[in-house]
């Protein structure tokens, strides 16, 4: 091996040494509930501090939603309804215990989740549309072929069936037992 190979060699080893360092950056979805003792005004500045404890990590926030008043499926501490907010944000793995622990010492928060989810790239959503239209074509088949068969049921005249006699039933019982020479 000559210098020069010697040398790219080892800058190579370096940069896989420093990507192994580098904190990995995960993606990340919080819901909390505050509780609805507090009124909309009041809502704005605990937003801020979550998005503030987020950022305080090293995190960016991504989507942050409103999901409104809702009545929670259980009473939590004698509450029956709660404020829902949504943040989604990409964080250090090694600060996700940190921003955890200080959601925890936060008394405005009745519950909160932190759930690690994937990233969509734009052909796996581009794919996954695709399937969707597939699906509902498929569906949408179905349900002509359903429509077509009920159509059909109704324009065929169902047959009558004659009535039988209890003499001609008698007569069929008496074949079928064999008579009198069974009894």
């Amino acid at each position: 091996m000559t210098e020069e190979q010697k040398n790219n060699k080892e800058k190579e080893i370096l940069e896989n040494e420093e990507e192994l360092n580098e904190p990995k950056i995960e993606h990340y979805e919080l819901l909390y509930i505050v509780s609805n003792s507090y009124t909309a005004d009041e809502l704005k500045p605990i937003n801020e501090k979550i998005s503030s404890l987020i950022k305080e990590q090293g995190g960016k926030i991504t989507k942050e939603e409103s999901l409104g008043k809702n009545k929670l499926a259980y009473p939590i501490k004698q509450l029956s309804h709660g404020y829902y907010q949504l943040y989604e944000f990409d964080l250090a793995k090694e600060n996700l215990l940190n921003l955890n622990n200080a959601l925890k010492l936060n008394k405005e928060l009745v519950r909160f989740i932190i759930v690690k989810k994937k990233v969509k790239t734009e052909a796996a959503l581009r794919e996954e549309k695709a399937l969707q239209e597939k699906l509902a074509k498929k569906k949408k088949k179905e349900i002509e072929k359903i429509k077509k068969g009920k159509e059909e049921d109704k324009e065929k005249p169902r047959k009558e069936k004659s009535k039988v006699s209890l003499e001609d039933l008698d007569k069929k019982l008496d074949e079928i037992l064999g008579g009198d020479e069974m009894l």
